[in-house]
């Protein structure tokens, strides 16, 4: 009994140092930040963040590329060219040679 009462003043007299109290606190908030993996999360949000905002920088730069494209396909001179280039149509005027194998 005399040694719970000891224990009991050792405390009481701790309690009143406003120091060691925060001191003891802020270390058992970061062990217990630590221990629950909120630190870890945090971090690991902060990675996938950075990561999201580099597709969204690059699927930008995408939409910009498909909207030149376009822009450029309402343009009659481009579908012509490109249907001459990856289909190998010809217009009315041109001469096409057919060379037996």
């Amino acid at each position: 009994m005399i040694q719970i009462q000891r224990y009991a003043l050792t405390f009481k007299n701790w309690l009143n140092q406003p120091q060691k109290v925060f001191v003891t606190c802020f270390f058992v908030l970061i062990i217990s930040l630590f221990l629950n993996g909120t630190v870890w999360k945090v971090w690991g949000l902060y990675r996938d963040q950075t990561v999201i905002k580099e597709q969204i920088a690059t699927s930008d730069q995408a939409t910009k590329n498909f909207e030149l494209q376009m822009s450029r396909a309402k343009d009659a001179t481009f579908i012509e060219h490109q249907a001459r280039e990856k289909m190998d149509l010809v217009s009315e005027n041109d001469l096409v040679f057919v060379f037996p194998e």
